[in-house]
């Protein structure tokens, strides 16, 4: 059995970032952490994207940076300013081996690699390797599965790069819902990296996952209504299931991390900068009062804002790019993406609540209120 200090389970983003920040702040020195890990290697296999409110954390690892963003719907479009809040997407492979590299440094600190988790009994963790105890464990393994009411964030997208220059790189399209509406809440999600190369991603809210060939033929009929050839350089898919874990069985020997611990918005599915908030406080209590301190995901009006969004979104998902639209058109930049970050005041999220359709979401708040006295 070999024994630790700490503990991660899983070296995804949840885990690295969490061991980069006791890294950094120095938690670290004198305690041991191993992190287990089930991938042989790390490769590129996503795209991280979040407003960035803290000066570049991560600037190594960023492909790119916008100050400006598109919301469309029925041909029109809004382009908003986020200079305030730059929108920053970075490059899942550059991220791994900056963290990478800086866990190196430190001798206490052990990544496990192609480790498959069997068991776990208190502090015990059995694995395929070995056995492993820890006197503190970090979990950010999901336990908690999708109910049959559940709906899911899906994605498909692509990277392309062309020829000719049919891109435009100083503003990004957030959200285009002028596309098939069907079975679902529907948008084109289009990062343009440089004016020849651009992330292209068909992304649905709806309680059924689409076959490979579906997502592909809707990325095709993209690609061909708006005279776009070239080269696919890489592709990524994603399922986020959009419910809540049961963290009932957290306590302060057992911290769950991640999207295992709530830190994963339901209504956007953003969880990058909720993570970084996440991690740097819980390193930051061990640091300065040498034990742990949970830091809460994040307030609770977001959880319930977000079920009352998810219940409309399921129920009446053809509304929705109409409400959104409204949304982002009648609330100033600040107001709305303090509010998709969990940084609104209370005068922002009652202007965010007053550009819903009133009757629609009353109707709903009611309905969950008789759900939940059930």
């Amino acid at each position: 059995m070999k024994e630790f200090d700490y503990i991660i389970l899983g070296g995804g983003l949840s885990g690295l970032s969490l061991a980069y920040h006791m890294h950094k702040l120095g938690c670290l020195q004198y305690k041991t952490l191993c992190i287990l890990e089930k991938r042989n290697k790390y490769d590129r296999d996503k795209n991280w994207s979040y407003w960035d409110f803290d000066n570049n954390l991560f600037s190594k690892c960023v492909i790119k940076s916008w100050n400006k963003f598109n919301v469309i719907w029925k041909n029109q479009k809004l382009d908003i300013d986020c200079k305030h809040s730059p929108y920053r997407t970075i490059d899942s492979k550059k991220f791994y081996n900056f963290i990478l590299q800086n866990l190196n440094k430190n001798k206490n600190i052990k990544i496990v690699n192609n480790c498959k988790i069997l068991n776990i009994k208190k502090n015990i963790i059995k694995t395929n390797k070995d056995l492993f105890l820890g006197k503190i464990i970090f979990d950010s393994l999901v336990k908690t599965k999708p109910s049959k009411s559940s709906i899911y964030q899906h994605f498909f997208g692509v990277e392309i790069e062309t020829k000719k220059e049919v891109f435009n790189n100083k503003i990004l399209d957030l959200m285009n819902f002028d596309c098939k509406q069907d079975n679902g809440l529907h948008f084109f999600y289009i990062l343009p990296f440089t004016n020849k190369k651009a992330l292209i991603e068909t992304t649905w809210y709806s309680n059924k996952i689409k076959t490979k060939k579906e997502y592909q033929d809707e990325i095709q009929t993209y690609l061909k209504l708006h005279n776009i050839e070239g080269k696919i350089t890489f592709t990524e898919f994603g399922v986020i299931p959009l419910n809540f874990q049961n963290t009932n069985y957290a306590t302060n020997i057992h911290v769950p991390i991640g999207t295992a611990g709530n830190l994963t918005r339901l209504s956007t599915g953003y969880t990058f900068q909720a993570i970084q908030t996440f991690s740097q406080s819980l390193a930051l209590s061990l640091k300065q009062y040498k034990k742990i301190i949970i830091p809460s995901a994040r307030p609770k009006k977001y959880n319930f804002l977000d079920e009352i969004l998810l219940h409309v979104i399921r129920n009446n998902p053809k509304r929705m790019p109409s409400i959104f639209f409204n949304l982002f058109k009648k609330n100033n930049p600040k107001t709305i993406i303090n509010f998709l970050t969990d940084r609104s005041n209370f005068i922002e999220d009652i202007k965010i609540i007053s550009t819903m359709p009133i009757i629609l979401f009353t109707k709903t708040l009611f309905q969950y209120v008789l759900r939940w006295k059930k």
